[in-house]
């Protein structure tokens, strides 16, 4: 009756540790899986601003080529007073733009690397929670394995 106890008591125990085991792996494969999802993420925004960035650029570049054009027009067709005035306005202007250009570029990196600590924050938190769990699935296994293991003693003690 003892040895057939202690059997089922073993089969037991091993039924926990593969369980243990199993879930163990699962939680490893959400983690890579989530670590993955988020580098997507973050390599998909950095693609996104520097599209934006080059977008921005190559606006910047057509819309003051257009104004030299205009420039070179003016100067052609006008008197050269009326070209110096219209000169300082564009310059004016290309001084804003370029300011604007600027302004939007920097805002973009800086919602970026807001966007990416988070990111990253998120990754420690979900891998420190997944590492307490682990540990306190792996301390009750075996708390669960000692008290089993002490049973069994008992058991057989008793029976001799």
């Amino acid at each position: 009756m003892s040895s057939s106890f202690v059997i089922i008591i073993i089969a037991i125990i091993a039924i926990i540790i593969i369980i243990t085991i199993i879930i163990i792996i699962v939680i490893a494969i959400i983690v890579v899986i989530i670590v993955v999802i988020i580098i997507i993420i973050v390599v998909i925004i950095i693609i996104i601003i520097v599209i934006e960035i080059i977008v921005i650029i190559i606006n910047a570049i057509i819309f003051a080529v257009v104004i030299v054009i205009i420039i070179v027009i003016a100067s052609l067709l006008l008197s050269s007073s009326f070209v110096i005035i219209i000169a300082i306005i564009i310059f004016i202007a290309i001084i804003i733009i370029v300011a604007v250009v600027v302004i939007i570029i920097i805002a973009i990196i800086i919602v970026a690397v807001v966007i990416i600590i988070i990111a990253n924050i998120i990754l420690i938190v979900f891998i420190i929670v997944v590492i307490v769990v682990d540990v306190i699935v792996i301390v009750i296994i075996i708390i669960i394995i000692i008290i089993i293991i002490i049973i069994i003693i008992i058991i057989i003690i008793i029976n001799e």
